[in-house]
């Protein structure tokens, strides 16, 4: 009865990118690869150490447009909840087909709450994110709150193997002068489907697709992205 709920779960998340990007006609769209490399460490009882290193590819998979660099130090509360402060650079290029990037640079807090259920057949975490963006030309940060829920079934009488989906939402907290696109509200979500592979405890490569919807206010349109995007889990 679980894994059938499960199941159903995964079902009505394909269906939902399904009709979000049948809905979505008059949007600007790309196809992009993303891959991040994600490494956690635990340095002491309660210290924890992140690392994400994630190129994207853009421009209908034919240029660098995006890089991000994003390291953190967490504490963790007890087994399943951690704190976290961080930093984040990410470079965008100016033009989908340019090599010129805008260098963008975050600090961030965060919080995780990671679980299983299941006799430990499913894992799910909630994870939650506050960003103060600086940006050019923008004298004041863009402060963005993201939430992210992530399941993973571990699949029966294969656990190397498991299915993953994932939803996450960006909310622009405050408004800005100088930039039309970032006013509070809805700024973008990311609907994930995927499989993943343990090869030990501590590596696990996922791949799979991620439907990003961006919000544009008047005159732009909205954009949304189809990326594949693989992921490469080292925990330590």
């Amino acid at each position: 009865m679980i894994l059938k709920r499960q199941t159903n779960w995964i079902s009505f998340v394909i269906m939902m990118m399904v009709l979000m990007v049948s809905t979505n006609a008059q949007a600007s769209s790309d196809f992009q690869i993303w891959v991040p490399i994600n490494i956690n460490a635990k340095l002491t009882g309660q210290l924890r150490g992140f690392l994400e290193l994630q190129p994207r590819i853009g421009n209908n998979a034919s240029n660098l447009t995006s890089a991000i660099v994003r390291p953190a130090i967490g504490w963790a509360i007890n087994e399943q909840a951690t704190l976290w402060v961080g930093y984040g650079m990410q470079a965008d290029s100016v033009t989908p087909d340019s090599d010129t990037y805008r260098i963008e640079n975050r600090a961030w807090q965060g919080f995780t709450w990671k679980d299983t259920a299941n006799e430990k057949q499913l894992i799910w975490e909630v994870r939650n994110r506050l960003e103060e963006r600086f940006l050019a030309q923008n004298s004041d940060p863009s402060i963005r709150w993201r939430t992210r829920f992530r399941v993973e079934q571990l699949i029966p009488d294969w656990s190397s193997w498991s299915v993953i989906a994932s939803e996450e939402i960006f909310m622009t907290l405050n408004d800005n002068s100088n930039n039309a696109q970032l006013q509070a509200g809805a700024q973008q979500n990311r609907l994930y489907v995927g499989v993943g592979y343990r090869f030990a405890p501590e590596v696990q490569v996922e791949t799979g697709y991620l439907y990003q919807h961006v919000w544009r206010n008047p005159p732009s349109v909205d954009q949304y992205n189809n990326v594949w995007m693989t992921n490469l889990n080292l925990n330590f």
